[in-house]
């Protein structure tokens, strides 16, 4: 055992010096703790002389606990029995409420809270070391901050373990704190479809009132061609003072529905960006397990090549989802008015609840709540109203039969509109319903995923499992977590269109203004 430990001390430092140059752009920092290289969305910096590192990813892998008041700006960490606080922006820190005095002032960027290297060793007594040469920050904790000897580096067969957990810490620290209603109200506020649709009532109604001026009756039939005339012209004015106020409650509502469908995708996306770091993790772990196999002759370079490849692959998928991630914050940002750059945390996640609905009920609910059916039924009345007040003898007039079909075609209009909700609400229904089933098959699977999970720690406690077995088992219940997660989001998102589906054709128009 004492030999495979010494193979395993031997295939961590290469590893270590394989990761920094092979796995960084050059001039990154890259920072490894306990043996683990870690991901973070803002790499370590170097501001005047002094090594900046994300607080939070560092301390909660040392086995801090971190907490962040966002109006304090004030960050408080603690393990055992000390407790550590920071302002972001100071240069004065405390532990237990003893002041220490920082290389440099901590700082936010990209979210995250960054304090000097040397902070780490001050507070909570590890073990640091920066290597200039690689540009390598190298942190341990492991055996009480120690230099380790050969019988306490068999991390294959002795080394504690937890639970996976992300090292990307995109989500630690913000400026501030986002929730769905917020958004909504934000985007309301910021978006000139809005403002539009609140100038078109105003203008509507002063034209209508103009309209009104003339007419002394309400004709009903065909007489003075002038009243006739002034009627129908009031009448049309009427529906478009009507429509306009419809209109706005309608992009009011697009906009509700287009908010609840970026704020998802964001919760969607940060999910992706943790599998994403967790896959990174499993591929270092197996290439270390490959690298050993090969400097005991129980494998060829091939797989180490392998490993190495797939670990490329991984973190290549890595930097796409934290595109992806910038991307849908840009993409809500520029909806509520935020500007592209800013990060917020997202503070409403949808859970789960079957979803119980008639689909019948609500059929029947939308083609009577519809504005757009609304609007539809109002043209066929105005058609009608033309037919009805048609002057057999004004020269040069469409003639009747014209009009006639005018009342048929509102009436066509109108039937199409309705086909195409009821299409909608019952489409919406079995996509919700498939996702559904999903969830049910994700959810039986997570049994037996857990179930594995804790039969494998057992073994590892006894011997008879390897950490890479264990870590394996616990991604694929991290995994199946996240995809239930993702589920739920788009489930959520979906009821909202099945209430209202015609907020889904009017997102489209509200997110470009």
């Amino acid at each position: 055992m004492k030999r495979f430990g010494v193979a395993v001390l031997s295939t961590l430092v290469l590893f270590s010096a394989f990761a920094s140059l092979a796995g960084a752009q050059p001039g990154d920092i890259k920072v490894i703790i306990n043996g683990v290289t870690q991901q973070y969305t803002q790499s370590p910096v170097v501001s005047q002389n002094t090594t900046l590192v994300p607080l939070r990813g560092v301390f909660e892998s040392l086995g801090a606990k971190v907490d962040w008041d966002s109006k304090a700006k004030k960050v408080t960490a603690s393990k055992n029995d000390d407790t550590l606080t920071l302002n972001v922006g100071s240069k004065l820190a405390y532990k237990n409420s003893n002041p220490v005095q920082l290389d440099a002032a901590t700082q936010i960027q990209k979210g995250q809270v960054l304090v000097p290297l040397r902070f780490v060793s001050q507070s909570l007594g590890a073990k640091v070391n920066w290597d200039q040469a690689t540009r390598t920050v190298t942190i341990s904790n492991q055996a009480n901050g120690n230099t380790t000897t050969v019988d306490q580096t068999n991390s294959l067969s002795s080394k504690p373990l937890t639970a996976p957990v992300t090292k990307v810490t995109y989500d630690t620290y913000y400026n501030d704190s986002l929730t769905y209603d917020d958004a909504v109200k934000l985007a309301i506020a910021d978006s000139t479809s809005v403002k539009t649709a609140a100038t078109n009532i105003d203008q509507a109604g002063k034209i209508m009132k103009e309209a009104g001026k003339d007419i002394n009756f309400v004709p009903a039939e065909a007489g003075d061609e002038g009243q006739d005339k002034a009627f129908k012209g009031y009448a049309q004015t009427n529906l478009n003072y009507e429509a306009a106020k419809k209109n706005l409650d309608m992009t009011k509502e697009g906009i509700e529905y287009n908010v609840k469908d970026l704020y998802n995708k964001l919760l969607q996306k940060q999910n992706a960006v943790k599998l994403a770091a967790l896959n990174i993790e499993d591929a270092e772990r197996k290439l270390k397990v490959a690298q050993i196999k090969r400097d005991n002759q129980m494998s060829s370079d091939y797989e180490v090549t392998q490993a190495t490849n797939q670990l490329t692959q991984n973190q290549a998928a890595l930097e796409k989802a934290k595109k992806d991630l910038d991307s849908a914050y840009v993409s809500l940002n520029q909806v509520i008015g935020y500007k592209p750059e800013q990060r917020y945390e997202l503070k409403d996640k949808p859970v789960y609840s079957e979803f119980k609905d008639n689909v019948e009920t609500k059929v029947s609910q939308v083609l009577t709540s519809s504005t757009a059916i609304w609007l539809s039924e109002q043209k066929v009345d105005l058609a009608e109203l033309s037919l009805k007040l048609y002057n057999f003898n004004t020269p040069g007039n469409t003639p009747y039969e014209a009009e006639q079909l005018n009342v048929e075609k509102a009436q066509y209009a109108t039937e199409g509109t309705k086909r195409q909700l009821e299409e909608a609400v019952r489409t919406i229904y079995n996509n919700i319903k498939a996702l559904e089933s999903q969830y049910s098959q994700i959810q039986a699977g997570l049994v037996s995923a857990r179930s594995a999970a804790d039969m494998a720690k057992k073994q590892f406690d006894v011997g008879l499992a390897t950490e890479l077995q264990v870590y394996e088992a616990n991604l694929k219940v991290t995994t199946a977590e996240q995809q239930a997660e993702d589920i739920v989001s788009s489930i959520d998102t979906l009821k909202l269109a099945f209430n209202k589906p015609w907020a889904m054709q009017g997102s489209a128009g509200a997110s470009a203004q």
